[in-house]
């Protein structure tokens, strides 16, 4: 079994995981399940296809998800910080996984994995401080010098 298939059977408990760890951070408490999970199931699906297929899988899928995570946690008020740790929760539990269960996972699979999470980190933190200075200083010029 791959770490593809791995994750693919474990989803949920990986999800469960997460949240969990993620509840005793000040700003996660505060929000439904729905509004926690935000984005994640799917982000977790596109992490497992892009395993499974590389060159097929669309990039713009993980921008679009990290995006989209980035600005809802701006409009929850959240904290760069606190955001930052959500990601970091779910490539410690997507890696706990594969220490739990290390049979038929290819070492390149994991460097894979870390490589799209830290994609994902980038362009969350882009898209939340892009968020922020369009929120507090009201300059979509500004926003753009960020980068894409």
């Amino acid at each position: 079994m791959g770490l593809a298939q791995l994750i693919d059977a474990h989803k949920q408990e990986v999800l469960g995981r997460w949240k969990e760890m993620v509840r005793t951070l000040a700003d996660a408490r505060k929000l439904s399940d729905a509004s926690l999970e935000d984005h994640v199931p799917e982000l977790i699906d596109w992490l497992a296809a892009r395993l499974r297929d590389r060159v097929s899988t669309n990039d713009y899928g993980t921008q679009m998800l990290s995006r989209a995570h980035a600005f809802q946690r701006v409009g929850e008020e959240f904290d760069l910080v606190e955001v930052l740790v959500e990601l970091a929760v779910l490539r410690e539990v997507l890696l706990g996984l594969w220490v739990e269960e290390p049979a038929g996972v290819a070492p390149v699979e994991v460097l894979h994995l870390s490589q799209d999470l830290d994609d994902v980190v980038t362009v969350c933190t882009t898209e939340f401080a892009r968020q922020v200075v369009r929120r507090y200083c009201g300059s979509p010029q500004a926003a753009e010098t960020l980068g894409p």
